[in-house]
Parts: C-alpha cells; structure tokens; sequence
C-alpha cells in the first residue's frame, strides 16, 4: 500500500504559490501514452502510477548508486547509507551507462556486454545490473542516465569538441554510434527477472542539455541537432533493437522560462517524463529558486499531460546545514505535484550528496521521510500494478 496522502495538504501549499493555481492548465484525467506503443504492462503502468502518486501528493525519493556503495563501505549485501539511517530503501535508485559504449558486445555476458565492463566511476555493470533486479524484486524503481563518451575524439561528456552533427543519420560518425546503441539496447534487455519480466526504467540520456558543459549540450550542437539525437536514440532503441522497458525522460539544466526548457524539446511523442536538474548552491538557494522551477515545470508539465520529477538535485558535502532536507529541499517541492526527487550519489566523504550515519543532517533526513510527500520503497508497493 502506497503511504497514506493528505492531498489536501499539499494543495493548500500550492495556492500560496506565486503563480496561483487557477493559472496553470487543468490536469488531464489520464496521461498521455507512452513513446513506445509496445511497451511492457510493467512499464506502462509505472508511468501512470508515477502521475497519479503525484497528483495525490506523494513524491519518490531516490538516490544515485544508492545501494552498490556509501560513506565508508563498497559492494557490501543489503545495504544503502539511507537504508541505515531510516531502516528502507529509497524508492528510486540512480546507475550511470557511460562508458559502455567502449566495452566489447558479450551474449555469453549477464549484461550483454564484456563480464569486466565497468563505468566511468569504476562499477561493474554486473554489479549495477545486480542491484537493479534487487531493487525491482522489491518492488523499488530504477533511473539510468548516460554520459556519453564523446564520439568525435574518445574523451568524456566533458570534453566539449562538436560531435552530434557527426552521429546522427547522415553523419560520418553514424554507424559508430548505432554500434554504442547496440550495447546499450543489450544491457537494457539483460533487466529480465526469471519470470521473463523486463525491468521499466527511466531513461535520462542527453541531460542538462541547456547548458554548455556536455557535447551535447547548447553551444555544442544547435537545437536541431539535439533534437535528431534524441529522436534518433529513441527509435532505434525502441524499432530496431526491440527495447520496450524504457521510458524517456527530458532533463534540461537550471532554465529561466517555458520557452527556454522547450528550446530544445524533441516531440510529445519522444518524451514520457519531464524532468529538471539543479543543484543546491550559495549563489543559487534550492528553497526558493528550486520552487519556482518547480511550478514552471509542473505548469510546461500538465500542458504537455506528462508527469514531471526533479531528476537531479542535493547539496554538496553538507557538514553545516543542518536542517537541510526539512527546511531546503522540503520546501522546493513542498505542494507540488513531483513525481520523484533524486539527490546524487555518496561516493566518500569528499564527494556526497545524501545523507549517512552520523551525518550533520541525519536526524533531519528521518524527519524528512516521515512526512506525508516523501516516499520510499516500501511506500511504493505496486508501483507496477
């Protein structure tokens, strides 16, 4: 059973926003399809119930890499730094694809490629593939974002030299990214249980596109460029390699209006959830800035009749906020329809996001959790039904 909502709660919030709620589009009694027609019932089904937790004012709360490392442990057995602290998982957990495109095809393989593949942070996607039928036995929820190798020269998502005119049809580079496509279709396909059932997950390839710091990204490539890209990606992952578990989520960089979030927007028809990421900054405040972008996106959100999450987010290596999660991220969100809220991974004590046992925000996180909005994976039992 999904937590109990106060909708009226959250409601309520919402009047009290600065764009009142008599502006924004009336929700549409069902969403729109999914890109893919042939998707599975598994699949179908999370994108509705994804909008209708929303629309009842329950929010997902997800991790990256949640439950595969944490502050001080790696790889250990049932295990998640968040798990520790409020005894579940959180309901969405985060995986990275990059560099899998650069790794050998292997059928023989449980994930389609070479048994020795790993990621650009050094996870083997036999561990990552692992953890996901985990989490889904569960009844948890998966997200899996891309960051590409640059074709055009073998550097990283970083290295900014133009390539996307390279590799879609058309390009000189075009056959080599069909081939990266094929290892990604192939790891997605691995994501069957033993029943036969294919694991739904929400695809975030090309993210944070309106800034400049991808290949992919503005400045790199022009609009219509992008928009091939992705158009491209989606059908051959969905007509010619058979992939039908995917939904395709759309996740633009911190944006000043609804123009500039569609600048770059490739189709209602090649986009199953809206998403934005930003990141809780001293010259950028997540409690104010955050909600605003949040009521911008669920406005674009209910015009497009598609659910809408905040894909990335969390503040770096907090040791002095204390009450963050309850007084920073809570109130982004807070009486807004958000499907899910993702903060990024706890790589060590250098480089985290979530919370961890001992923490300066631990007790906050607990507080946090036992709201109403929040959900995590026990919360969510159903969630493909």
């Amino acid at each position: 059973m999904w937590k109990q909502i106060l909708y009226l709660s959250w409601l309520v919030a919402a009047g009290c926003s600065d764009i009142a709620d008599r502006e924004y589009p009336e929700p549409q009694p069902a969403p729109a399809a999914t890109t893919d027609s042939q998707a599975t019932v598994q699949t179908r089904n999370l994108l509705g119930n994804l909008r209708s937790i929303a629309e009842n004012g329950g929010t997902l709360f997800g991790h990256q890499c949640s439950s595969l490392y944490g502050i001080g442990w790696s790889g250990d057995v049932d295990r998640s730094d968040v798990k520790s602290i409020c005894g579940d998982y959180p309901a969405m957990m985060g995986w990275d694809l990059a560099q899998i495109e650069l790794w050998d095809l292997d059928p023989n393989s449980p994930t389609g490629v070479d048994n020795d593949a790993k990621n650009i942070d050094g996870d083997k996607f036999t561990d990552i593939r692992n953890r996901i039928l985990e989490a889904y036995a569960r009844g948890g929820v998966t997200t899996i974002g891309w960051h590409t190798t640059n074709p055009a020269t073998g550097g990283t998502a970083w290295d900014v030299t133009a390539a996307v005119g390279r590799i879609i049809p058309g390009g000189d580079l075009h056959e080599k990214y069909c081939g990266w496509l094929d290892k990604v279709a192939a790891f997605m396909l691995s994501l069957r249980t033993d029943a036969g059932e294919y694991v739904p997950v929400l695809f975030r390839p090309f993210h944070e596109h309106t800034g400049n710091g991808f290949w992919w990204g503005k400045g790199n490539c022009t609009a219509e460029e992008y928009i091939a890209l992705w158009r491209f990606t989606l059908e051959y992952l969905r007509d010619t390699k058979g992939v039908h578990n995917l939904l395709y989520v759309y996740s633009p960089d911190i944006v000043s209006s609804q123009d500039n979030y569609l600048e770059f927007w490739p189709g209602d028809a090649y986009v199953d959830v809206l998403g934005l990421d930003a990141y809780d900054r001293s010259s950028w405040a997540i409690e104010t800035n955050g909600l605003r972008l949040m009521r911008l996106l669920k406005h674009i959100a209910y015009l497009k009749n598609k659910p809408f999450a905040f894909t990335e987010t969390g503040l770096e290596n907090n040791t002095s906020q204390s009450k963050w999660w309850t007084e920073k991220l809570s109130k982004a969100i807070a009486g807004i329809p958000v499907a899910y809220v993702l903060v990024w991974r706890n790589k060590d004590t250098n480089h985290f996001f979530g919370p961890y046992p001992g923490c300066v925000s631990e007790e906050d996180f607990k507080t946090f959790v036992a709201g109403e909005q929040i959900l995590l994976e026990k919360d969510i039992a159903g969630i493909y039904e």
